[in-house]
């Protein structure tokens, strides 16, 4: 079983890029998959030529990481007749059934446990500030959205003009940018009563921001669910396997990437010869949580994001 990925190993998005690759590797190992790992620099014109030689080789085809460069992608694998599936960009028009499986919860829905929360302890009003690229807008705009349905008044955050009352804020983009915007908005006199942010996240967001306490974080996966698996190594399996290898715990761009590696796996077991109608029938858990992918729309429907929240030097999960 050949397998291949262009994933960011330089450029910005290598910090994610490389963990995705390490996520995959961690599934070769396991299964004997022989994997090609190229490097598409963060840059889609880098990607398209890397990605142009690699799709007819492989049996299996992964994605890159980010929105931006899944949809440089998708044409290229058409074109080699590949099927690609998506574990890295979860913004933007990435449902093409027939096309692209999507492994991840869609953007416009990272923030509704979030808003969840929020109508819990009655909260509100909400404010948003998206960052660079679709993904930030698609998080921004469903958890907008989502809260305006649940009665919560929402309006854009101008940190020029910040909330004299108390108020609460959604912040999603690239990585730094959501930072800069966590710093910002705690530096005000009226900082956010409470704060959401996607990078949040991240294990690295706690040195990125200085004290992260209080702060929740919408994800793809968070360690500590526990959850019983279908397919592939357990959560605690998947852990140690990591520690092993590479030292310290996963990000979840790692842990969304082994799972693709193994709904991929299971697609190509069921029918070889039509992985699209096998990835479409299939309803299985990974260590990354729900795979279950509408047949008509190509969207990811089973898995949800992870509500995590910052306490005592670690981000826990709450759902």
């Amino acid at each position: 079983m050949r397998a291949g990925a262009c994933l960011s190993l330089t450029g910005r998005f290598a910090p994610f890029g490389t963990q995705a690759a390490n996520g995959l590797r961690l599934w070769a190992d396991t299964t004997g998959a022989e994997l090609t790992v190229l490097d598409d620099e963060s840059e889609p014109a880098v990607l398209a030529k890397r990605l142009t030689t690699l799709a007819p080789t492989v049996d299996l085809l992964f994605g890159p990481y980010s929105t931006v460069l899944m949809r440089a992608a998708i044409p290229i694998a058409e074109r080699a007749g590949r099927l690609l599936f998506n574990h890295g960009g979860s913004g933007g028009a990435l449902s093409h059934p027939g096309r692209v499986v999507n492994v991840l919860t869609p953007a416009r829905r990272y923030a509704e446990p979030f808003i969840q929360r929020l109508v819990e302890l009655g909260g509100g009003p909400l404010y948003t500030a998206a960052g660079r690229g679709a993904f930030g807008r698609d998080v921004t705009d469903g958890g907008a959205a989502t809260a305006q349905a649940a009665g919560i008044t929402v309006a854009p955050l101008d940190l020029d003009n910040p909330p004299a009352r108390p108020w609460d804020l959604l912040s999603a983009g690239v990585y730094e940018d959501d930072v800069a915007t966590v710093r910002a908005a705690r530096a005000l006199p009226n900082p956010p009563r409470y704060l959401c942010s996607v990078a949040a996240a991240v294990a690295s967001f706690a040195q990125d921001v200085g004290d992260p306490e209080g702060i929740y974080g919408v994800g793809q996966w968070a360690p500590g669910t526990g959850r019983a698996v279908d397919a592939g190594m357990t959560e605690a399996a998947c852990l140690e396997a990591w520690d092993a290898r590479y030292g310290g715990a996963p990000d979840y761009p790692a842990v969304q990437a082994y799972a693709a590696g193994v709904i991929a796996q299971a697609a190509m077991a069921a029918a070889p010869d039509d992985l699209w109608r096998a990835a479409a029938a299939l309803d299985i858990t990974t260590v990354f949580g729900r795979f279950r992918i509408d047949a008509d729309t190509g969207e990811q429907t089973g898995h949800e994001a992870v509500l995590t929240r910052w306490h005592g030097g670690q981000s826990l999960p709450l759902r």
